[in-house]
């Protein structure tokens, strides 16, 4: 009767234990795990909140194509991120949309279209 108890015991440990680990030591994602087919499920776990911004900024603005001021290209990870996440949208350097970092100076010939948190939108 002892041993069983302590079987029971032991099992419930493990199970205590593999949820433990994948909560707080694996960065395991319950939000995720309940809705992984959704379209913006995870981003903001695995995405700075700049480049979320920086697409939510296409989106609203329905561009084809944009620029990064030095400032986002000399931010390699800002760099690289931005032109993967949002693929079909392309960085062009003609392109007169330019994104610059919120504490960036932007130059005099452009006009700011939007001031997100963390990104703004020029037209040049």
């Amino acid at each position: 009767m002892k041993t069983n108890k302590l079987v029971y015991f032991f099992f419930i440990l493990c199970i205590i234990q593999i949820f433990y680990i994948f909560q707080f030591r694996s960065g395991f994602k319950y939000e995720v795990f309940k809705k992984p087919f959704d379209q913006d499920s995870g981003i903001t776990y695995a995405l700075s909140p700049k480049v979320v911004e920086l697409r939510d900024i296409l989106k609203k603005y329905d561009l084809d194509e944009f620029n990064l001021s030095e400032g986002i290209k000399e931010d390699t990870y800002m760099y690289q991120r931005s032109i993967e996440f949002n693929y079909p949208v392309r960085m062009n350097k003609e392109s007169k949309k330019i994104f610059y970092f919120i504490d960036e100076k932007i130059s005099g010939t452009c006009d700011l279209l939007e001031t997100g948190k963390y990104i703004k939108l020029t037209k040049c």
